[in-house]
């Protein structure tokens, strides 16, 4: 008969070589999607300059990219420990994603009307985002919208800038937690899943985004 401590210590051992196994795995296919996205991001943003601070081993970097038109770029990786065998059911669970957070900050265009659209599912961002506008978040209107991929809320200043986001987010396969505009920063960004390596997509919906809520400065 197989003594309980017997079995114990099988069980960890086979537990242990899995997670060895996994580790090994998971890390190559995290450092290649690493490389994807920020191969994907310098080939459509063409920055003149650019600089990159990482967070730690795999958790992903923060980096600016000054662009030949002036315009700024900040960009926010952050990765899921896939790597972990033990932690990453629970972080799926969760709904923790492989997160891309892209700012753009114009240099001869202004937000010409705040505008702002996040995830019911996440409400860590939507706290962050009232906390953001304080008092200005009651001069603008609000209203929920529901699309193939999740419920929204929008808070918008013109009825057109509602019916745009609902046409970007209903024809977008990405899943978006936060699409916004700054006015008073001048500033649009947007927070996206990149998990599956879609860096494009989501840069290119920024681009469309702020192409609509941006306007050119006249001279």
């Amino acid at each position: 008969m197989i003594s309980l401590d017997y079995l114990g210590v099988v069980i960890l051992s086979v537990l242990a070589v899995a997670m060895v196994i996994w580790y090994f795995k998971m890390r190559k296919v995290m450092i290649l999607l690493m490389k994807k996205v920020t191969d994907d991001l310098e080939k459509f943003f063409k920055p003149r300059d650019k600089s990159y601070i990482l967070l730690g081993y795999l958790v992903g970097y923060k980096a600016i990219y000054d662009l030949e038109n002036g315009d700024k770029v900040y960009i926010v990786y952050t990765t899921v420990p896939k790597y972990s065998l033990l932690y990453y059911p629970i972080a799926r669970i969760m709904g923790r994603t492989d997160k891309l957070h892209i700012a753009i900050k114009p240099n001869k265009r202004y937000v010409v009307r705040e505008l702002h659209v996040v995830n019911q599912a996440d409400s860590r961002l939507h706290a962050i985002l009232l906390k953001d506008l304080g008092d200005y978040a009651n001069t603008l209107s609000k209203r929920e919208l529901e699309t193939p991929m999740g419920k929204y809320i929008v808070y918008y200043k013109d009825i057109d800038d509602y019916e745009f986001t609902e046409k970007i987010l209903a024809n977008t396969p990405i899943t978006i937690y936060k699409l916004s505009a700054y006015s008073r920063e001048n500033l649009v960004e947007i927070i996206a899943d990149v998990s599956s390596g879609n860096a494009i997509q989501i840069a290119e919906v920024l681009k469309e985004f702020n192409r609509k809520i941006t306007r050119g400065i006249t001279q």
